[in-house]
């Protein structure tokens, strides 16, 4: 990432916010959407060597850990969507009388899903894309309507909003031509290799029954349990890429490895351990080893201003960690960016993005994972106005970075598995860690999006 240069007038400290790019050139965000190439579409990310990797060969039904590759469904061609009418256009009264709702809140009607909103009963459709449920018409092939999810209080679904203000850190790099992995350059990736913790570790306390069983569940993305000054352990033990409902988006095709602008290289084979599909506690394991997140004290403060963030999270070194060392992949729900309301950005990676046919056009619209695991509990470094306000991000101080490798990953679309394009970020040491010391990397915030996140 191109290094930031400091602004006179403003005080330069260590601060706290999201993953992005470190001091060497690891990795950086790209400002303008990637050059549109013609269909077939691939979103691919950005970097400077060629080189791809993993497929395994396994049943899509086996629970094997390996990342495997089987036959699945290619991905459809984008669709042009009509002008996205209100939710009220597709509602139907209350009075009517349907089935009972089901576990997941879906009451069928001649082979037809409704679920119920304010004020009535819609018919929903899966968005082939995205995987998330649209409202849609009985005369609709495709559905249209708003993206809906089920409110975990009230049980009833809601539209979701789109976000004026999009915020999100990226480990691709800026101004480089799209890499795109060949199928030669792919190689089966053996990621159910043996699990051994080092025994400079600080102490790992044991799983409680109830998260082993939070690892297994397939719960539904909740902004209410991903907020500042929250975090559950066990989401290091749930696969890193889940659709919204919580189900993997299992990673079948891995880059072998990349090389940054600086000509460090980084392989897939040291970030495959925390990719194993059904790790669950041997991958939390895996965090622990490395990493301890804790809350936030005075004494954690470098500078002044890092007093507001005593009470939420930090993360720091559990054992001494070598300059290149993995420490984990960043992990949460994939998501569409638009969705994502800005006070819910603050744990959003850059994980790709769909392609649609507009009036005339294309439309790219981002994916990112709203992260839920120990990494994307890390801080950042900031500069400070008079004020006290963050402002921009500091050019220096970061010791651990963020590093994308493109992956191919199946998500669930009704009852197939759609293979697509999406972008992992894995993270480095950038430089020896003593154990006790707190990681900050850079989340790669531009002026604009500061002003946006910190008002």
């Amino acid at each position: 990432m191109g290094k930031k240069q400091p602004v006179k007038g403003a005080d330069t400290v260590d601060t706290h916010t999201r993953a992005g790019q470190p001091d060497d050139p690891i990795v950086a965000r790209q400002d303008s959407p990637p050059q549109l190439d013609p269909l077939p579409l691939e979103p691919r990310l950005p970097a400077s060597a060629n080189d791809a990797i993993a497929t395994p060969a396994s049943g899509l039904d086996t629970p094997t850990p390996a990342v495997a590759i089987d036959d699945v469904a290619s991905s459809p061609i984008a669709r042009p969507l009509p002008r996205q009418r209100p939710l009220r256009y597709y509602r139907i009264p209350s009075s009517i009388r349907l089935p009972d709702a089901d576990a997941q809140g879906f009451r069928v009607f001649q082979g037809r899903p409704f679920v119920e909103v304010a004020g009535g009963y819609v018919q929903v459709g899966i968005d082939s894309e995205t995987s998330l449920y649209r409202a849609c018409l009985v005369s609709e092939a495709t559905p249209t309507g708003p993206v809906l999810v089920r409110d975990h209080h009230s049980q009833l679904w809601r539209a979701l909003e789109e976000s004026a203000v999009n915020v999100y850190r990226s480990a691709v790099d800026e101004g480089a031509e799209a890499r795109k992995p060949n199928e030669q350059d792919m190689e089966p990736d053996h990621s159910n290799d043996e699990f051994e913790l080092a025994s400079e570790s600080m102490p790992i306390a044991p799983f409680t029954p109830q998260e082993l069983a939070f690892m297994r569940e397939a719960a539904s993305h909740s902004f209410l349990d991903n907020q500042l000054g929250s975090y559950n352990r066990a989401n290091n033990g749930r696969y890193p890429f889940r659709d919204s409902r919580g189900r993997p988006v299992r990673i079948r095709k891995i880059e072998t490895r990349v090389i940054t602008p600086a000509g460090k290289q980084y392989l897939a084979a040291a970030i495959k351990p925390y990719i194993k599909f059904e790790g669950h506690e041997d991958v939390a394991r895996l965090y622990e080893e490395k990493l301890e997140v804790r809350r936030f004290t005075h004494a954690d403060a470098k500078a002044p201003q890092e007093v507001a963030l005593v009470g939420q999270y930090l993360v720091a070194a559990n054992k001494r960690l070598t300059k290149g060392e993995a420490l984990g992949v960043y992990g949460g729900t994939i998501i569409p960016l638009k969705y994502v309301r800005r006070q819910e950005q603050t744990f959003t990676m850059y994980a790709g993005a769909t392609i649609r046919y507009g009036a005339g056009h294309l439309i790219q619209e981002r994916l990112v994972i709203v992260g839920d695991n120990a990494l994307s509990r890390i801080n950042s470094n900031f500069e400070y106005d008079a004020t006290g306000r963050p402002v921009r991000q500091s050019p220096t101080g970061y010791n651990v970075g963020s590093v994308a490798f493109n992956v191919e990953a199946e998500l669930i679309v009704g009852d197939k598995l759609i293979l697509k394009p999406y972008v992992l970020t894995a993270l480095f040491a950038l430089e020896d860690i003593p154990a006790g010391v707190e990681l900050r990397m850079d989340y790669d915030y531009s002026e604009k999006e500061m002003s946006w996140v910190f008002l």
